[in-house]
């Protein structure tokens, strides 16, 4: 019994570096990730990345399906609000969007079979004011990012899905 209590302080220490260690992780690990990810896109705030069709040589998305084609962007709502507009591909090539905090993790996600003209438009905000002129989004965080998946499984979706992509828009407030 003697011997059990002698370690009692070491699993304490060891329980102590553990919980700090996963605390690191889960809150500022993806943070840094996230700044990363910005730096090496080498693109401004507020503004759409379309990278040329994944395939297994290309690892700007982590574990790219080669199925989708991918748009991107940094947002920064600590100026003002953004406004994402676009068009969707018709319900027989899927497509979403997803957005996500600094943090990595997504907080909001829409895809193309929940609305009916074709089109998106949302505004994601900071702040707690009321916006009924469109969907608003209240961000999570003043920086994140915005992920947009277009399914394609023939040469005429990939030709529609760059027609798509070039008419996303980005207004800020």
């Amino acid at each position: 019994m003697r011997k059990v209590t002698k370690l009692v302080p070491y699993f304490i220490v060891v329980f102590g570096i553990a919980f700090f260690v996963q605390l690191f992780i889960i809150r500022y690990l993806p943070n840094g990730l996230y700044r990363v990810a910005k730096r090496l896109s080498g693109k401004p705030y507020n503004t759409f990345i379309h990278p040329p069709k994944t395939n297994a040589k290309l690892r700007k998305v982590v574990l790219p399906n080669p199925d989708f084609i991918y748009s991107a962007l940094f947002y920064d709502v600590s100026n003002g609000d953004v406004v994402v507009s676009g068009e969707w591909p018709d319900t027989s090539q899927y497509a979403c969007i997803g957005i996500y905090g600094n943090n990595l993790q997504p907080y909001y996600v829409m895809n193309n079979r929940h609305t009916l003209d074709g089109k998106f438009r949302f505004r994601l905000t900071s702040s707690s004011e009321s916006h009924t002129d469109m969907s608003v989004v209240k961000a999570q965080s003043e920086k994140g990012s915005i992920l947009i998946r277009m399914l394609v499984t023939d040469s005429l979706q990939i030709v529609r899905a760059h027609q798509i992509q070039q008419g996303l828009k980005i207004e800020v407030f």
